[in-house]
């Protein structure tokens, strides 16, 4: 009977004995793993939250950066529809001439604003973009 066979009593409290050992070597290594793991899965987070913080302020450049465009567009919409009116209403072809060159310096100025201003959006995002990633950058240990 295998009841009184007392070698199988202690198979078993020996097997019982290595089986709590690699449980304990198991979670000893689980632990090891996490704990080694822990700097990346903080690193990990820093990034994530970085990105996020980078597309929202860029959401914010480009949001205001495209409301001025499109009020910039309106309005030189409305400048265009100026000239015909303004030609139409020149008695002779040297007010004609004089209203077209009016319109064009206007339209000329206008230009310049926009090289200015498209300058000036580019500065915005790329200070936006450096600002970000100069946050997000992991510090330099010694």
């Amino acid at each position: 009977m295998p009841q009184d066979n007392p070698r199988n009593d202690s198979q078993r409290t020996e097997h019982s004995r290595s089986d709590s050992a690699r449980s304990e070597r198991s979670r000893g290594d689980k632990a090891s793993l996490i704990a080694m793991n822990a700097p990346f899965g903080e690193m990990a987070a820093r990034s994530v939250t970085a990105g996020l913080r980078l597309q929202k302020e860029m959401f914010g450049v480009l949001s205001e950066i495209s409301q001025d465009w499109l009020s910039r567009a309106t309005s030189d919409a409305e400048l265009a529809l100026t000239l015909p009116n303004k030609l139409t209403a020149a008695r002779s072809v040297p007010d004609a001439f004089s209203a077209y060159q009016q319109w064009l310096n206007e339209w000329i100025g206008r230009f310049d604003e926009d090289s200015r201003r498209l300058a000036s959006d580019s500065r915005k995002l790329i200070d936006a973009g450096v600002r970000c990633f100069a946050d997000s950058a992991p510090a330099a240990t010694s």
